[in-house]
């Protein structure tokens, strides 16, 4: 009479491998789920938040507000510490956009040759429950570089823009605003007396010009 032990010894292995295959598969399965979920909350979590800006860059001849006119081909370079971060130039309007990442500091930089340059500091810090989508517009005037004229001023930034609590959104720094503008107003004034001055020698000097050219009659 044969034995049977050894069939019934494989079924019972074969079930227990089965079985063993079945319980590695489904922890796979909830594992992978588990990841997927952590990638989709990190997804969510790196969302991109930015603060819009959105800029009106004007070149500024004379004290009078009817001589300030819109800056084509403005050179604004972006700067994350002393490093550049992006260049971007006015269109015809004098009219420039671009983003800035948030929880960063950034140095916004106005240029065009034979003009004098100025800065302004933006810090895009907002509280971890208000990060969100912002833009905030400004205003930048720049005029014509001037023999003789003091800029050292404009070794510090014209202005600084932050997240503001109270109004929930960027504004500028008004205390440093009227502190600065203080020291703007001296550079303003001067700058209007040398322009003013050179107008007059420059028309002086034609007229000169003019009456050296004319022989005088002979009788």
């Amino acid at each position: 009479m044969k034995l049977r032990y050894p069939n019934v010894l494989l079924s019972t292995a074969f079930i227990l491998v089965l079985l063993f295959l079945l319980n590695i598969f489904s922890s796979t399965n909830i594992s992978l789920s588990n990841t997927d979920a952590k990638s989709l909350s990190d997804t969510t979590k790196n969302k991109f938040y930015y603060l819009e800006m959105k800029g009106n860059v004007r070149i500024q001849k004379g004290d009078l507000k009817e001589e300030i006119k819109p800056l084509d081909s403005a050179l604004i370079t972006i700067y994350q510490g002393d490093i550049p971060y992006s260049e971007i130039f006015t269109n015809k309007k004098g009219k420039c956009f671009f983003k800035l990442p948030l929880d960063k500091t950034f140095k916004i930089e106005v240029s065009k040759q034979g003009f004098i340059t100025k800065f302004f500091e933006v810090i895009t810090k907002v509280p971890a429950d208000k990060r969100g989508e912002y833009s905030f517009t400004f205003d930048i005037d720049i005029f014509e570089e001037v023999k003789g004229l003091d800029v050292s001023v404009l070794k510090k930034p014209i202005a600084k823009v932050s997240y503001n609590l109270n109004a929930e959104q960027f504004a500028y720094d008004v205390a440093y605003t009227n502190k600065i503008n203080l020291d703007l107003k001296k550079m303003y004034k001067n700058y209007y007396l040398l322009e003013k001055l050179d107008k007059d020698t420059t028309l002086f000097n034609n007229d000169t010009s003019t009456t050296k050219k004319v022989s005088p009659q002979k009788k």
